[in-house]
């Protein structure tokens, strides 16, 4: 019966996947045809052209594995989004290409962790300075996008629109309350006084140690990011201090004429007429970013030189399981591994620079993508660019690296480890009234969810963090050639800023992936021969993104229709991930689960 169920759940499923990957090839080929046939669409630049660069959506260092997004109220959509590293790509090639005279800048919809802020206005300001301009109009601006469009020459808003300069915050669950009413005892093992990722499950508030942290980065960001506004639109750092300061987190516009954030308050059309006034044309004439880095890409970023420099990206959570089962979301260790053999053994390649941008995860992946890139760096110089995240397990496999460059706003570090394992026993027996019995052949017997640890069982999983914290803070004083005493002072759990990182030995150099890049064929001894930079993994299509989702085991395919549906929900990812992790993670754990939200 059970194996009859089974095969008519797996039909059934299997019916619907048939129907919505039918549904999603005939969008496919209607979306292709309709972009064939649109006579707006560009394959060349032409003189006097802008570049349209409307940045919306969540920005990742990668282009997203999901081939479409789920909306409530319009279902299923093709995600047009496109990823930091073409964004970046996109405003390099106007600056270089001589037919483009400017950039118009839409953020609206943007969000993006503090680093990529970060990045796309330092990209933005180097356009700038090569004597090209840039206008931006949003319809309401956030704090981050205002940020990124704060480099403009000119910088404009809607007439009823709005500016929310409110500062930056950092919000954290506490649900241990509720967890001690259900009966769920979580059963913590941790080093590291700042190493807040478990916190939640032991107190109900936020410890002091954790308040310090995070005070201290989140103002360290908010003073580079004031100061960058002020240099760039004229005002005074206290100024931007004392509008962050006032009631209720946007400005109307009468308090905007007065603060000086935007040059003034227009209606869309008004600034398009101020672009045709500077451009000289009848009509608005321009490339998409998207289309330009279509069209462009390898005429600026040819591949095919002699002298290869590699841009591998590990982004995501790092996990022990060796199938991939969420796209682009992990790094699974295994796949991460076999990309950086291959790139070992090519003699094309003259050096890697490795992208990372976790928050941490399984310590075991950790330390065997450490040893992996430990035999790739006696080969050929390896130099880690750091993005948003580079902490825990993020900063384990950075930090054996010749040369490790971290952006001013990176939050890294986080030198410690925890494990966890719930204790279900009061919630199934005494709320539910389900009682587990075990019969064993020896004293302690498997460890389980149904019953709580005993003494014996607690000692031994706090000595092997203990000891696993101890080859992290070996693994870090080496690869930094720093004395353990040394590493161990700025260990602890405790997240830093990458400037604090370069202050403290723990990075070298502030600067993004170009900077890394260039490090790289310096230390390659490539300086001034032709180089080409090729990241990897490679990029899927859409339809392959699709058909991988589809495309597994037969017996598993109700459980991945399931998890890919959820995954394109609107789920909040902390949450997802918490929820996925719960039931997946190793005993040891060098995560960091910190958010800035601004």
């Amino acid at each position: 019966m059970k194996s009859f169920l089974k095969t008519v759940l797996a039909v059934v499923v299997g019916l619907f996947a048939a129907t919505v990957l039918g549904t999603f090839c005939v969008t496919c080929a209607m979306v292709a045809s309709l972009t064939v046939s649109d006579g707006n669409s560009r394959s060349a630049t032409q003189p006097g052209d802008v570049m349209f660069l409307k940045i919306n959506g969540e920005v990742n260092e990668v282009p997203p594995f999901r081939p479409f997004t789920f909306d409530a109220l319009n279902g299923f959509q093709m995600n047009q989004n496109l990823s930091l590293r073409e964004y970046l790509d996109a405003i390099d090639i106007a600056q270089l290409d001589p037919n483009i005279v400017g950039i118009y800048l839409n953020t609206d919809g943007m969000t993006a962790s503090p680093a990529t802020y970060e990045a796309l206005h330092d990209a933005l300001s180097a356009f700038r300075r090569s004597g090209k301009w840039i206008v931006a109009y949003n319809d309401n601006y956030t704090l981050g996008q205002y940020y990124v469009a704060s480099v403009a020459d000119s910088v404009f808003v809607n007439t009823i629109g709005s500016v929310a300069f409110d500062g930056l915050a950092s919000s954290s669950l506490y649900p241990k309350g509720l967890l001690d009413k259900l009966g769920i005892e979580m059963q913590v093992f941790r080093v590291g006084t700042f190493k807040s990722a478990v916190e939640p499950y032991m107190i109900d508030h936020m410890s002091d140690a954790n308040r310090l942290q995070i005070g201290t980065y989140l103002n360290n960001i908010w003073k580079r990011m004031a100061d960058d506004v002020a240099q760039s639109r004229g005002i005074a750092a206290d100024k931007l201090d004392s509008l962050a300061n006032e009631p209720v987190s946007f400005m109307l516009a009468d308090e905007l004429a007065k603060s000086g954030l935007v040059d003034n308050m227009l209606y869309k059309s008004e600034v398009e007429q101020i672009l045709l006034d500077m451009t000289g044309h009848d009509e608005l004439q321009g490339i998409k970013a998207k289309e330009l880095v279509d069209c462009s890409h390898d005429q600026w970023f040819p591949q095919d030189r002699e002298h290869k420099i590699a841009v591998l990206y590990a982004t995501g959570e790092i996990a022990s399981e060796a199938r991939n089962v969420n796209g682009s979301d992990d790094i699974y260790f295994e796949d991460l591994i076999d990309e950086i053999r291959d790139l070992a053994d090519d003699d094309e390649v003259a050096a890697v620079v490795l992208r990372v941008n976790s928050p941490g995860g399984s310590g075991f992946a950790s330390e065997q993508i450490w040893h992996a890139l430990e035999e790739l760096k006696a080969r050929k110089p390896l130099v880690v660019s750091m993005s948003d995240y580079a902490a825990s397990g993020g900063y384990y496999i950075s930090c054996g690296a010749d040369y490790i460059v971290a952006e001013p706003n990176t939050l890294t570090g986080s030198i410690g480890v925890f494990g966890v394992i719930p204790n279900f026993s009061r919630l199934t027996s005494d709320r539910l009234g389900i009682n587990f019995e075990e019969v064993k052949t020896h004293k302690f017997g498997q460890l389980s969810v149904t019953r709580p640890l005993s003494s014996a069982e607690k000692q031994k999983l706090q000595r092997t963090v203990e000891d696993f914290y101890g080859l992290f803070v070996m693994r870090c004083a080496e690869g930094r050639k720093m004395p353990l005493e040394s590493i161990m002072e700025v260990a602890g759990g405790r997240v830093w800023t990458g400037s604090d990182a370069v202050r403290l030995g723990l990075a070298d150099e502030l600067g993004g992936i170009n900077r890394a890049i260039a490090k790289a064929i310096e230390l390659a001894g490539l300086e001034g021969e032709p180089c080409s930079r090729v990241c990897y993994p490679s990029e899927q299509s859409s339809f392959e993104s699709m058909m991988q989702m589809f495309g597994d085991e037969a017996d598993d395919l109700s459980l991945r229709v399931a998890e890919k549906l959820l995954g394109a929900m609107p789920i909040d990812r902390t949450s997802w991930s918490f929820i996925r992790h719960l039931q997946q993670a190793d005993h040891v754990q060098a995560r960091s689960l910190d958010v800035v939200e601004f």
